[in-house]
Order: C-alpha cells, then structure tokens, then sequence
C-alpha cells in the first residue's frame, strides 16, 4: 500500500512517497518505482533481507551480453551487494515472522535517497530499524548503503553478513563466467566477473565501516569466498538503547567505461577500482551522500516543474517523472541508449525502442539539450547495425532496429513472446521484422531536435548523414501497385500493435513520405549551403542516384486520406473489421484484459486499438491535418482505443486538450500519472515505463501548456485544467534558456539574455528580449 505525501518528514511534502504497509506477494511494484541510478548504473530496491519472489537487479548501461546462440543480448544481472543476513539472537531477521509497526519505505524524489525505517518486536524483544541507501550522481561508480538497528527494551546478539553476490542471473540466463575474488585487509572485498560472449570485465568492490553509539569500531570480520561470491560477517553485543551504524560502500566499473581507453589491462581497472573504493571507505556514507545530495540539486534547478493544484499528486507525479528519466538516461556516454525499464528491471532485456525519440527525447530538446544530442548520437553510431538489417531485409539505407542493444548490434527483438490463451503455443513476436515505423521516428527525432537548437554542428557531423540514409531506405522498401497506380507499404506493424501484417498503415506511410521529403528538402539545402559537405555525404551514401529515385517516387507514395466521415482508415482493412462492445475493457483495472477472452489472431479483426496510431500521427505532424478531420478521427478512434500501451495516454490527453476537452485531457494525464506511481501494486513487476514517464512531462509542457514546434517556429497556446492554478518549468528555444510561468490570467516568459525571441502565442506572432507578459 502506497502512501502520497503524507511521510514523516514534512519538508519532503511533495517530494517523496512511502510504501506504509509491507506486503511479501507485492514485491516488485516498490523495487521498481523507488529504484535508484545514475544512468551509468541502476539499482533495483530489493529489501536489504531476502525474500521469495524479489528482483535483485544492478544494471550498468551499455554492458550487453548473450546468454547463448538461442537468446537475444540483453543486460547482464551483475552481482549484487545490497543484501544483508541479519540474525537477532540466532534468528535470521524477516518481516515475515514477528510483529511490525511504524513501518514505512520512502523515496525521498528530492536527494534521489531510499529510506526504509520501521520497528520489529520478535520473542518479546523490541528492536529499532533504519536503512537507508543511494547511487551517487555526484561520482557514477559509487553506491553507499547505512544500517541503523537499536534494541529497545532488551539486549541483542547481533550478526551481519556483508558481501558482492555473484550467484544472481537474469531470470535463470547466467552471463558471467566464474570470476575472481579477493579480501584486502579483511576489509575490501573484490569481485570480478567477465561475460560469456561480450568480454565486458566487470570489477566490483565493497568495504563497511561500523559504529557503536557514534563511536569507530575496530572488529576482524570473518572472511567467507564461495562460489561467485565474497562476503564478510561482523557478530556483536548490542545492550538496549545502543545504536548500532553499519555502513557499506560499494564500486562497480567496467571494461566498457569511457575512461577506460581500448585497450586498459583488467589489472589497471581493478586498481583503479580499488583505490576508488578505499576513497570512498574513508569518507563514508553521510559525507557522500552530502556530495550526491548537491548533485541532485543542480538537477532541480535543471529541471524542476511547479504546479499549483488543488491535488497535490499532479506535482508529486511530474517530479518522479523526472526523477526517473535522470535515473535511467546515460548522459555521460553518447554510446547507450534508454531502456524500456530504464534500468528498473528486467523487462525488455534493457532494450531501446522508439519510446526514447517520440516519448522522451523532447524533454531533453527542451531542457537540457546536449542530452538529447548524445542520445541522438547513439542513433548514429546505431547506422551500423541499421544498414545492416537493410541488407539483411533486402533493402538499402539505414533500417533502424525495432529494439536496439550496442550500437552495432542490429536488430536484437525477441522471436517468442507469451503464450496464446486460445491454442496454448508461445505468440512469435512480429516487431523485429514488420514494426518499421521505428526508422522515420529516429528521422523525426534528428529534424525535431535541429528545428529547436538549431545545433547546425550536429546536423553537419550526424543528423543530414541519417536523414539521407533513412530515405533511401523507404524509397528501396515501397512497393508499386500497378492497379492502383501508387507505391505502398504494406505487412507492417503500426504504432497499434494489435494489428498485425497490415497494409498501408497510415502512420507508417505518411512517417515514410515525411522522411523523404525531409530528405529531398536538406539535399537542396545543404548543396547551397555547404558545397564540401554535401560532396563528402553524395560520395558515401550516392544522394545523386538517391535523389533520382526519390523525385521519381515521392508524389505517388499512397497516403490514405479521409473518408466521406472524414475518419482516415488507420490501414487498409481497420474500418471494414467487426465492432464489438468495448465498455468492459475501457473500464479496466490492468493492461490487457481483453486477452482474457480472446486471442491476437481473433483482436486483430476487430476495432480495437491498443494505442495510438492516427493520434500519433496527428501529434507529430499535426500541421498536415485540418482541425475537423483532427476531430472527427479522434472522435472515432478514441473510444477504440484500450490505452493497453503505457505510451498511449499521453497522446490522447495531449490531443484531448487541444480539442477543448479539458476534463478528458486531465483525467488521461492523471491515469498516464498512475501507471507506476498509482496503487495498483502489480503495474511495475518489470519495471517503470520509460515512454509514460517521457510521456506524462509531454502532457503537461506539450498538452498543457501547448508548447510545440511547427515548422521550425516556436508555438504557445497554454490551456491549463481545472484543477491547476499556476504552471512553471523551463524551455530551451535556440540556446537559450526561458522561464515560463502561467496562470489563469497571464502568460509571463523570462529568458537569460537579451537576445530577441521570435514565437507564436494562441497563433499571434510576437517577437520579445528579456521579458514578455501576455494576458490572455
């Protein structure tokens, strides 16, 4: 049971949620949403005790392996150092025997810290718990943990067992060999593992400083190496009223880190390694945390959203959307990308997909803009593995993968997926082969993010090289209809992904003809502008032959368009499939209950939708569309659609709200809010949703305060709910920083330089230095 600010510490109103109620069969929902990271690495917040059903999960980013030649790569699980054996009396301690009060496990959003706090009353003895724990932003290899146990009303014999566990796995696929283990000094413990198929050497070290009533203690632990795991015991005598502190931090690098050049012998690592862990051992947990602390400052000032509402979870939910999108973003390595867990949890095998470009690359753009750039290298260096899916598919170009591991890498979707209620066989996974809607999103993401910075380096190093090359890969994969007259595109997947093998996907098609055009556009631009660049690209990719075939093709690409309804048909056969009565799965309690009652195959003939598809389209190309047909499709989709996807409610609210429907865009931004933050205790088994988290920052700056990019302009058309009273955040328009602040009456822009600003507010052109004040 989830509590929202109502934890003890009142500072941390708004800022923090707690779990009130421990609850061993829901694990997975709090391990997930109150994990901890940096983006180098992320820590899922599995209780220091052991329990059946957790998920102890450390991820670092970039580190993929494959388990064997049948699986796909996927994060590897790395060892451990979060758990403690504790034994009161020679009972190992559980929340599950005894009696328990005053417990509560906080998030604090604010200091990006973990704390669990409660009090455990066993065989008559009264006993005090505090954890707390974080991952350093301030120094990416570090993570500190702190024990607090204090018997109450009787003495105690207290035992904890410490160390790195190697014995971890993703969900039963091991990818480390063996491994060596050390113990310096019985204190620095050392663990070093390398992964089956990847080679990536990981070097994990930990050491524990511990205290009575404040005071240093100086104890020889007993040593303990086993089979891939290194641990230490510590025994004492703890009289009632004593505090006992134990402190452990922990190190983790890798042969893949960048400050590692190609090359590094494992033996530098591991000195590195050890003397960054003896640093940290000497500092200890409060002077880093202090450190941390500053780090994540910095952060809020970065970032922070302010709303005034009168339901104080819309301000709690936007900044633990934050909170987890600095969390999972690999900031500091343009060479990874976002998972579609973050790296909360195993799910999606720490994959990236288009959630990143659509759903989470503009809060970047808008925010902190040389983050979305290293995420849009990472695409770069991803053309590798792209041009080879081409090849392998038949095509020219660039193909970008539907999920994306190393950049190299390629395609890496799963074949197999769950099983089919209807005739009990595992469901193949379509995506990796059909959903290619993917290679114009990443088209999409480069045009989108120049149009905003103007980051013309970019484009010159990165961004014309994949305009161009994702072009030709959808002028080589449209296909003549002689009957009709037009290219098409056809067995596909759209964004809607209950309609499998589909033709003429309108989202897909007209994404295709956006790219091509876009393409085209540059092709002339860049001849004029940069003779010498454009030469140097035409001998790479051959843009003279490319540009041929897409004049040739570009006109009579088929675009579906509006029905004497207005409805555009989402593909080729949407509109003629069954209708059936949706009312119980629009009301449902969790994704996918359809599938209750009914298989793909049999969902895939009728009119549902399980997210958006022609909303999408009209969100990112909105200026395409007149508002009537915008409408009208809206009218007719929307009730089609189950919201089954995580990425689907933010569109729709965002769309809701520019259609006047207030209540509507409110009540989806609060159900996008509630995906992982929400009570529902089985939503985040897996981990968070990354799109929905990119998603719910959308509603309120793109929906809400109507901030978009048309055309390379700057547009405003704010639109607050009801609920909300006052709105602030910062907006990064052409590099340079603005503070905007809306209320019911006023519309009030402060930028940091007298540099004049040129946008469009409710469609009126203004032009304003410094300051603008607009009633409205």
């Amino acid at each position: 049971m989830l509590s929202y600010n109502e934890v003890q510490s009142e500072d941390l109103n708004k800022w923090s949620f707690a779990e009130v109620h421990f609850n061993p069969l829901a694990l997975g929902k709090c391990e997930a949403i109150m994990s901890l990271g940096n983006g180098y690495m992320g820590l899922r917040s599995a209780a220091e005790e052991s329990y059946i059903g957790e998920k102890r999960n450390l991820f670092v980013n970039g580190t993929f392996n494959k388990f064997d030649e049948f699986e796909v790569t996927e994060l590897p699980n790395t060892a451990d150092i979060t758990r403690l054996d504790i034994r009161i009396d020679g009972t190992r301690f559980s929340l599950e025997r005894g009696t328990v009060t005053q417990y509560e496990r906080m998030l604090n959003i604010r200091d990006a810290e973990l704390v669990r706090s409660f009090i455990w009353e066993y065989e008559g003895k009264k006993i005090r718990f505090e954890f707390r724990r974080f991952v350093s932003l301030a120094k990416l290899h570090q993570i500190g943990l702190k024990v607090s146990i204090t018997p109450l009303n009787e003495g105690i014999t207290l035992v904890i067992n410490s160390g790195i566990d190697g014995q971890v796995s993703n969900s039963g696929s091991q990818h480390f060999h063996e491994g060596e283990k050390r113990i310096y000094d019985k204190t620095f413990l050392e663990l070093i593992q390398t992964t089956t198929e990847s080679k990536v050497d990981f070097v994990h070290g930990a050491a524990h400083r511990l205290r009575l009533n404040q005071q240093e203690i100086d104890t020889a632990p007993k040593m303990d190496i086993d089979r891939r795991k290194v641990a230490v015991s510590y025994a004492f005598d703890v009289a009632a009223g004593d505090c006992l502190e134990f402190e452990k931090m922990a190190t983790v690098f890798t042969s893949r880190d960048r400050e590692f050049a190609e090359g590094t012998s494992l033996d530098d690592i591991r000195q590195h390694a050890l003397a960054e862990l003896k640093a940290f051992h000497s500092a200890g947990y409060d002077p880093l945390f202090a450190e941390h602390q500053l780090a994540w400052s910095k952060v809020w000032e970065q970032y922070n959203v302010s709303i005034q509402s009168s339901n104080s979870f819309d301000q709690l939910a936007v900044r633990f959307a934050i909170y987890h999108l600095v969390i999972m973003t690999p900031a500091h390595d343009r060479r990874m990308g976002i998972g579609a867990k973050g790296l909360s949890g195993e799910g999606y095998k720490g994959h990236s997909f288009w959630d990143t470009e659509i759903f989470i690359l503009p809060f970047y753009i808008y925010t902190h803009p040389e983050v979305a750039r290293s995420l849009l290298e990472y695409r770069y260096l991803g053309l590798e593995g792209a041009r080879a899916k081409a090849i392998e598919n038949g095509f020219t170009g660039a193909m970008y993968p539907w999920e994306a591991a190393w950049p190299s890498d390629g395609e890496v979707t799963p074949e197999w997926g769950q099983v089919d209620i209807v005739t009990g066989k595992q469901i193949k996974i379509w995506s990796g082969f059909i959903e290619q809607h993917i290679t114009s999103d990443v088209a999409y993401a480069v045009w989108h993010y120049y149009k905003a910075t103007g980051d013309q380096d970019f484009m010159d190093r990165y961004g014309y090289e994949m305009i161009f090359d994702t072009a030709k890969f959808w002028a080589s994969r449209l296909e003549w209809n002689e009957a009709k007259g037009v290219y098409e595109i056809n067995e596909v997947v759209g964004p809607d992904e209950y309609k499998e093998h589909v033709d003429n996907n309108a989202f897909t098609n007209y994404m295709a003809s956006f790219n091509i055009r876009l393409a085209m556009e540059y092709y002339h631009s860049l001849q004029n502008s940069n003779a010498d660049l454009f030469q140097s690209l035409n001998g790479k990719l051959e843009l003279e032959e490319a540009m041929n075939e897409w004049q040739s093709k570009i006109e009579q690409i088929y675009l579906p368009q509006p029905n004497q309804d207005g409805i555009i048909p989402q593909d080729d056969t949407y509109l003629q499939k069954k209708l059936i009565d949706l009312t119980p799965y629009k009301l449902q309690s969790k994704v996918g209950s359809i599938f209750d009652d009914y298989n793909l195959d049999q969902v895939g003939e009728m009119q549902v939708s399980k997210q958006a598809d022609i909303m999408m389209l009209f969100f990112l190309l909105e200026d395409q569309f007149t508002p009537e047909v915008k409408r009208a499709n809206y009218d007719y989709y929307e009730p089609k659609t189950l919201h089954d996807s995580s990425l689907s409610m933010s569109t729709h609210s965002i769309l809701a709200n520019d259609f006047g429907d207030r209540d509507l865009a409110y009540q989806l931004f609060e159900r996008a809010s509630q995906i992982d933050l929400g009570p529902y205790m089985y939503s985040s088994d897996a981990g968070i949703h990354s799109a929905s988290l990119g998603g719910i920052w959308e509603c309120v700056v793109l929906g809400f305060a109507g901030v978009r990019m048309l055309g390379g302009e700057l547009h405003m058309n704010p639109n607050l709910p009801k609920a909300w009273d006052e709105l602030s955040f910062p907006l990064y328009w052409q590099g340079q920083r603005l503070e905007v602040h809306i209320n019911r009456e006023t519309l009030t822009l402060t930028a940091n330089s007298d540099q004049e600003v040129q946008l469009v507010i409710h469609g009126n052109p203004i032009k304003f230095s410094t300051e603008l004040q607009i009633q409205y």
